[in-house]
């Protein structure tokens, strides 16, 4: 695939995809830019909604049948499930690591292995985040380890 990068004056941003058919890859492509421009509905305990940008979000965890996004400051509650991030979000990154959490593999900075076949997570805000056994293939696979 050729990339071009073109500098111009117009007051917006603009995306061209050309191809000859519009193939896995250009489907790939596509959803990527996509999901990267959505934002993501998050509620603060006073119930004002605040939008944020999934790269922004570290992690995400169910407690108690709610789901928290954890962010490098702070800790907003969604109505989205755990299913529903991944899925939205599996193209910029959002992996499940747990049956009760997803991370944003570009929130993590460095892994450790642990007993028992885990692994411990840092995420660049430094918390530790722990990805169970069952799910430490599928992080390996995504992280092409």
């Amino acid at each position: 695939m050729k990339i071009t990068v073109e500098h111009c004056d117009t007051p917006e941003n603009e995306v061209i995809l050309r191809c000859r058919e519009l193939d896995e890859e250009m489907l790939h492509i596509l959803a990527l830019l996509r999901s990267g421009m959505q934002s993501l509905c998050a509620f603060t305990e006073e119930r004002e909604t605040v939008l944020l940008s999934p790269q922004e979000v570290l992690y995400a965890e169910s407690v108690e049948e709610r789901t928290w996004l954890y962010c490098e400051k702070a800790v907003w509650r969604t109505a989205l499930s755990l299913s529903e991030l991944e899925a939205r979000y599996e193209a910029l990154g959002f992996c499940r690591v747990s049956r009760s959490m997803v991370v944003n593999l570009h929130g993590i900075r460095q892994l450790k292995s642990c007993a028992g076949s885990r692994i411990e997570a840092t995420m660049r805000n430094g918390e530790k985040v722990m990805i169970s056994r069952h799910y430490g293939p599928l992080l390996r696979e995504r992280l092409g380890m």
